[in-house]
């Protein structure tokens, strides 16, 4: 798969920033391919609950907040080795 997680986040677990994520996800299939993965995520961690995935959307600020984290606008891929 071109597109994944993995290609959304940093080996620290982050959210990767706007630049390294364009490049990791530079083409319209590996970005698809990236939301289908977390999309397939969501559903299977509500254990198919709509009510559940709506709430994690009304909510999902404070599931950053619970994350790693994003990285940071200023590093690139460069920044992670």
């Amino acid at each position: 798969m071109a597109g994944s997680y993995n290609h959304a986040t940093t080996d620290e677990g982050r959210l990767r920033n706007c630049n390294t994520m364009t490049i990791a996800t530079e083409t319209g299939g590996d970005s698809y391919e990236t939301i289908e993965e977390m999309f397939g995520m969501i559903w299977y961690l509500a254990g198919g609950d709509s009510a559940r995935v709506e709430e994690a959307r009304q909510n999902y600020q404070r599931g950053i907040e619970m994350s790693p984290g994003r990285q940071p606008e200023d590093e690139d891929f460069d920044d992670e080795d």
